[in-house]
């Protein structure tokens, strides 16, 4: 699972609580890529490998490899 299905996704697969959260301010959307949406997903990065080594749904704690 890769950052754009990630993204793609609205709800976590194991628990089905919705990730979409506060929409993105029209006025900022140039910034970013559809679907405009702040997500609830976290990414957990590390500093040795230098990239997001998984992701993690932040109402169950389940781990989703990148």
């Amino acid at each position: 699972m890769n950052y754009k299905t990630i993204t793609k996704m609205r709800k976590c697969p194991e628990c089905g609580t919705s990730w979409v959260d506060k929409p993105i301010p029209k006025e900022y959307r140039e910034y970013y890529s559809a679907p405009y949406f702040f997500s609830r997903v976290i990414g957990v990065y590390d500093r040795d490998l230098d990239r997001t080594v998984y992701y993690v749904c932040p109402d169950c704690n389940h781990r989703f490899p990148v």
